[in-house]
């Protein structure tokens, strides 16, 4: 888990346990669905730089 997606997680937490509100409780459940989605992307991202690193390691291999 990344530093963001903890502070993140515990700031959603902190309003929840402070206001348990239905307005605060989907904005909790809206940071949670935010940060499933920028870990996803941060995924995606490092993958695709894994796959950029290893096709140029491949192209730059004499035949």
């Amino acid at each position: 888990m990344h530093w963001w997606n903890q502070q993140a997680c515990e700031a959603a937490a902190e309003a929840q346990a402070a206001d348990p509100s239905p307005g605060n409780l989907m904005a909790a459940a809206q940071v949670q669905a935010l940060v499933s989605m920028a870990e996803a992307l941060h995924r995606i991202a490092a993958a695709l730089e894994a796959r950029d690193d290893s096709e140029a390691t491949l192209s730059a291999r004499p035949k």
